[in-house]
């Protein structure tokens, strides 16, 4: 297929290409820049240092992140779209006490949507490009503008990924809901959940539109090599944002109960910094200690790359699919954490152990003692079965072909 002939494709991000957000992307925008025309990156809210891209891809700002004013949000919600948004949601009674509870929060977000659909679709006008796919990366982003797009037939094709927070109603605390999903559900083409928990979820959220959801996983790299020596005392990693639902605060409790000399270094940063230190300080002296902070994607590579590692370890009480763990074990190091969304299915019989979500410290850290034991886990077969599922490119071409398909069919159907 020549460049001419190849479809366009319109990209939605929060922050990609800009500040090391979203760094996954970059891998899988190479092989969506492969198979199609002209590819936009809209981000939300733009930023610095953006990462260099392929030559047919080019970023634009949309002005999204100046907002707009109260007298635009209270007209866009006097809007026949914001109605009929509004009465798909509430057509559930389920729903009603959420988003009554949440009406401010809710109704701010659906105007913030609706004068984005404005704006977008006049930029697909001037730019022809009502024919290209949009594809939203998250599913709770820029979709509803999608939706709302493709309901009106301002776009021909609509699709986004979907993660953890922009899959469960729990993940929004008190607000109790992913924000119109229904709409958004019966809007789009297809709907990507990046693990197969989260699409089975969503599938049972979308009731008769359940059909469009699929699976397309992230991956990373297979790096060519790794360390192969044992250190001593045994290095276990932790890498993850520093915040309640990580419960990084309780590895140090873990590692005193394994009862042997050990080296900790965790990755990541975040408002719980002070209370890990804390916990990290009672250690004894046969455990040594190092909270890394946050560190970019290519540094953390670096990291497995030139440490041997014995052992990634997680407490994490809620996950969607973590790209952490892939990271890892794409150098052949053991994974312990607990079994919560997409965990059981990276963490294969042959590539660690995945525990029960209630596991007390006591059983993590006997399982992280069985992790450290001298050939318990191979490192080929770790990475052999991340191979399996994980590996970039190959997902992401994968993704892109799906892409390409549902474009296809959208416009047969169209």
């Amino acid at each position: 297929m020549s460049a001419a002939d190849k479809p366009d494709a319109v990209i939605f991000t929060v922050r990609f290409p800009c500040d090391g957000s979203e760094p996954w992307l970059a891998g899988e925008l190479e092989a969506t820049a492969e198979r199609f025309g002209r590819v936009f990156v809209v981000p939300s809210r733009p930023g610095a240092d953006p990462v260099e891209l392929p030559a047919n891809v080019a970023v634009v700002d949309l002005g999204w992140a100046g907002g707009w004013s109260r007298a635009e949000k209270l007209a866009a919600l006097r809007s026949r779209l914001a109605l009929r948004v509004l009465a798909r949601t509430l057509r559930r009674p389920s729903n009603w006490l959420p988003y009554l509870r949440g009406a401010r929060f809710y109704l701010d977000l659906l105007a913030t949507e609706l004068l984005k659909a404005r704006g977008l679709a006049a930029w697909v006008g001037e730019n022809g490009l009502r024919e290209a796919i949009f594809y939203d990366y998250w599913f709770e982003n820029s979709t509803l503008a999608l939706a709302a797009l493709r309901r009106l037939g301002a776009i021909r094709c609509a699709v986004s990924r979907a993660h953890r927070f922009d899959v469960f109603d729990f993940a929004w605390g008190r607000l109790g809901r992913v924000p119109f999903l229904e709409f958004k559900a019966a809007g789009l083409d297809a709907v990507f959940a990046v693990f197969d928990d989260g699409a089975a979820h969503l599938r049972r959220r979308f009731g008769r539109d359940g059909e469009k959801v699929r699976v397309a996983r992230l991956g990373v790299p297979l790096p060519p090599s790794y360390p192969q020596s044992r250190p001593d005392p045994p290095l276990v990693v932790s890498c993850s944002s520093l915040n309640r639902r990580k419960r990084v605060h309780l590895i140090p409790e873990v590692l005193r109960a394994c009862g042997r000399p050990l080296r900790w270094v965790h990755i990541g940063d975040g408002p719980e910094r002070p209370r890990v230190e804390d916990a990290a300080a009672s250690l004894p002296a046969t455990v040594s200690w190092e909270l890394l902070g946050r560190i970019g994607n290519d540094a953390v590579r670096e990291f497995y790359a030139t440490r041997p590692v014995s052992a990634f370890l997680s407490l994490s009480e809620s996950e969607g699919v973590p790209v952490s763990m892939m990271e890892a074990q794409s150098f052949g190091v053991p994974i312990v954490a607990l079994a919560v969304g997409g965990v059981g299915e990276i963490v294969a019989a042959e590539a660690g152990t995945a525990l029960p979500a209630d596991a007390s410290p006591e059983a993590v850290a006997a399982a992280l003692a069985d992790a450290l034991e001298p050939g318990r886990f191979d490192p080929e077969r770790i990475r052999a079965a991340f191979s399996a599922r994980y590996e970039a490119p190959a997902v992401y071409e994968a993704f892109a072909d799906a892409l390409l398909s549902i474009h296809s069919a959208a416009g047969t159907a169209g």
